[in-house]
């Protein structure tokens, strides 16, 4: 039996690796832009497969990419500045 000093589940002090997001949504900006280039050059294989639904996905997966990106640029510029009460 655990005492009331010692529990089974401690959390370790382990700082936040990436506070901002912006190298997870910068990395998926990118797979998303090359997807898309991709998939542009193969549309015609794709279609054909009745795969071309493919391609709007993919800049769709972009353009909700560069909303994430300006989310996380205003969120960096107001944890510096000191406005960010959300953490």
């Amino acid at each position: 039996m655990p005492t009331p000093e010692h529990h089974f589940l401690v959390q370790a002090p382990v700082a936040p690796v990436d506070v901002d997001g912006l190298n997870v949504v910068i990395t998926g900006i990118s797979a998303f832009a090359a997807a898309s280039v991709l998939s542009g050059i193969f549309y015609a294989d794709l279609s054909a497969r009745g795969d071309g639904w493919w391609l709007g996905v993919c800049i769709a997966g972009f353009g909700l990419g560069l909303v994430g990106l300006a989310y996380c640029w205003n969120r960096r510029r107001r944890r510096r500045a000191g406005r960010w009460t959300n953490d």
